[in-house]
């Protein structure tokens, strides 16, 4: 005889412990009735991939192209059109500046100062969103004249580049003094 099957070793085992425990008991062999090791089942594939096997293959394929992009260029240092490094909010707010305003109190602290209150703004207008430095200056000329002569108001301003945050003003000198 050949080489076996592993369902044939099992099978064998199987029929020796059968056999044993009968002939023991004092009844026939189980081997006289039916050969359980002469029984094959030869399955063969039916020529189709089945739905899980497709889609097991599908989330494999979909999650290895997924992770390609990030190892290659993080991990390889190589950057290529078909295999794009992860990118959040590319270019989003590219261009916009984030800017706090202070205005100093008669007793000499600075408190901050809200643009829309100030000036009499809806949050949800032209105010929310400075693009540029133009209407930077603008906001801070508008917020000096409705301050009043002699305001004291501090402005840190960042301008969102590709690069990182640059800054556009510092709090260290009084804007309306400009």
């Amino acid at each position: 005889m050949g080489a076996t099957s592993s369902s044939d070793f099992f099978w064998d085992g199987l029929e020796r412990a059968l056999n044993h425990s009968i002939v023991a008991a004092g009844g026939a062999r189980v081997a006289e009735f039916v050969s359980i090791s002469s029984v094959r089942v030869d399955a063969k594939p039916a020529g189709r991939v089945s739905v899980g096997r497709l889609r097991l293959f599908a989330f494999v394929a979909i999650a290895g192209f997924m992770i390609a992009g990030p190892v290659a260029e993080q991990v390889l240092g190589v950057q290529t059109a078909w295999l794009r490094s992860w990118t959040m909010f590319s270019a989003i707010g590219m261009g916009v500046i984030d800017a706090s305003f202070e205005i100093r109190q008669p007793d000499g602290t600075f408190v901050p100062l809200d643009r829309f209150e100030l000036l009499g703004a809806r949050r949800d207008g032209g105010l929310k969103r400075i693009e540029s430095r133009d209407e930077l200056a603008s906001v801070i000329r508008r917020l000096c004249t409705a301050a009043g002569q002699g305001a004291d108001i501090r402005v840190r301003a960042r301008q969102a580049t590709r690069s990182g945050w640059q800054i556009v003003r510092t709090d260290a000198e009084n804007a309306c003094a400009d």
